[in-house]
């Protein structure tokens, strides 16, 4: 056994080494894009209907300021005009979208103002277009969760957010891009390409909800629907400028989702809201969550927000496979700390979470615990029916041939999948230790407490860069393992032009108290903002 002073010293020389690590690949993915790629981005929308949110667009609709048909147009012809250079739509349902719109209108014109009233009471989503990503089950469209051979299959049925999202009145207007399977940080499959960041096109959407984030951070929707096992709503929602949730486990079904889970992944994955502007976030999530998990969630309730208790931490520390956190994301983090704290007339108080540090192993053993779900290369081909099984192995060398239907970090998350690295004594520790730190959350926040952590170590990276750098989603992974609702709020541009960011994690079923502070982050600090030249 060695002595605790040998193992911090080895553990402070993995750490320096780690740090250069990180350094030179950023340097040189720095150096190429610089030098050999030009920046360009999304110019801001001149059309004002782009500019207002799913609240105020449906109370305009109803007061007949503007028409259903006017705001469907108007998103139409911002996909046309910005998905050339972001290629987040891959499934356009614009003719559906136009008649449906149409309809809307007709009511509208037919009814008085107490008639139009009773209908936005019961469809609060009346006549506003909404977009989803390639990974919800609409009936009779080919979703592909971005796996090649899905690319000509037509669904059976709709996934039960997109009918919540229908019944209330939504007008589903386009499909969004994924990376495969839902699992890489960038949104990229063979079957659609690769979608790039509205504010830098070198730079990563994110993933799983890739497209749905670089889509609303061009202005190209104003609310959408996203899922998240270990990052996918919050990190393109944090790369692409915008509001993203991760709500309490259970309020949402997950049913109709590519690929649906099982065992532990229930807690782990959620289905959420994705939105430009912070004041949508109790309409989506009412309507999503049900009447039967409105008095759960308490979201008929006043949020007494000078009430509220404010903690953070400044990222994961003791981990060399994880990037250190960037100057930029921990001066974001203390500026939206400060701002609360003044906001709140308090003093927030800063934390350490010492067992955060084995995050990737808590990750691993969730993702396979309990559950009956295909392993990785299997999953490829046998979702819905298809027979047969990826060998991971021959794929990688016809990858590098450049005849392989699958990409590289589906190949290799493939092959990691495939391996079981820990004893079950092994496992035994390490969900003790998960289940102790959900256990610290849960007394330390209780009802009224929240907590801000950084999005991710670092803004964007450009493209490809992440396979040098694979972990940094734990910064997201972490608070799915432990299985707590997280809000993902966007604190303006840094000097390069991309959106920072902070998440606001809470206990389960106090969402409500997270919209309230991302509310508040929106007023001091702008919320979403257009890209635009540096």
């Amino acid at each position: 056994m060695l002595p605790y002073w040998v193992k911090k010293s080895f553990l402070n020389i993995l750490l320096r080494i780690s740090a250069f690590y990180f350094c030179s690949v950023h340097f040189i993915f720095w150096i190429y894009n610089a030098f050999f790629k030009q920046r360009q981005y999304v110019t801001p929308p001149n059309d004002r209907l782009l500019m207002i949110s799913a609240t105020q667009a449906v109370k305009m609709i109803a007061s007949r300021e503007i028409s259903s048909t006017e705001l469907i147009e108007a998103y139409i012809h911002r996909i046309e005009q910005v998905n050339e250079t972001i290629n987040a739509v891959v499934l356009k349902l614009f003719d559906s979208a136009r008649e449906k719109a149409k309809k809307v209108d007709e009511f509208i014109q037919k009814n008085d103002d107490a008639e139009i009233s009773q209908k936005i009471k019961q469809q609060p989503l009346f006549g506003v277009p909404f977009t989803i990503k390639d990974a919800l089950e609409v009936e009779g469209e080919i979703i592909t969760c971005g796996i090649f051979s899905r690319k000509d299959q037509k669904c059976e049925r709709s996934a039960e957010a997109v009918i919540r999202m229908q019944n209330a009145g939504g007008i589903l207007l386009a499909v969004t891009n994924v990376p495969e399977v839902c699992m890489w940080v960038e949104a990229v499959n063979t079957v659609y390409g690769r979608s790039k960041n509205p504010y830098d096109t070198r730079r990563m959407t994110g993933g799983s909800s890739g497209g749905e984030g670089a889509l609303l951070g061009a202005a190209g929707s104003v609310i959408g629907l996203g899922s998240d096992i270990g990052g996918s709503i919050r990190m393109p929602s944090f790369f692409n400028g915008i509001f993203g949730l991760k709500p309490t486990p259970g309020v949402i079904p997950l049913s109709g989702h590519v690929p649906e889970p099982t065992g532990y992944k229930e807690q782990m994955l959620r289905i959420g809201p994705m939105c430009r502007f912070a004041e949508d976030l109790p309409l989506l999530l009412r309507i999503l969550s049900g009447e039967e998990n409105v008095a759960k969630l308490n979201l008929d309730e006043p949020v007494a927000r000078k009430k509220l208790r404010i903690f953070y931490l400044e990222g994961i520390s003791e981990n060399p496979v994880l990037e250190p956190l960037s100057d930029d994301m921990r001066y974001a983090l203390k500026r939206s700390v400060k701002l609360l704290e003044r906001k709140y007339d308090l003093v927030a108080q800063r934390i350490e979470l010492p067992l955060a540090k084995n995050v990737m192993e808590y990750f691993s053993l969730s993702m396979k615990q309990d559950t009956t779900d295909p392993e990785f290369n299997k999953m490829m081909l046998c979702l819905k029916g298809t027979k047969g099984e990826v060998n991971c192995y021959s794929e990688m060398v016809k990858f590098i041939c450049g005849n392989s239907k699958h990409t590289l970090a589906a190949i290799i998350t493939g092959i990691l999948d495939s391996h079981d690295p820990f004893s079950e004594q092994q496992k035994k520790e390490l969900l003790y230790k998960r289940d102790r730190l959900k256990r610290q959350i849960t007394e330390l926040l209780g009802n009224d407490g929240v907590l801000l952590f950084p999005s991710w170590p670092t803004t964007a990276k450009f493209h490809n860069e992440p396979i040098c750098a694979p972990f940094n989603f734990c910064y997201t992974a972490l608070w799915n393992v432990l299985a707590v609702p997280v809000v993902q709020c966007p604190l303006g541009l840094d000097k390069h032009g991309v959106p920072l960011g902070v998440q606001v994690i809470g206990n389960p079923l106090t969402d409500r108290n997270l919209i309230a502070v991302a509310q508040d982050l929106e007023e001091g600090f702008n919320g979403w903002a257009p890209a635009g030249p540096l």
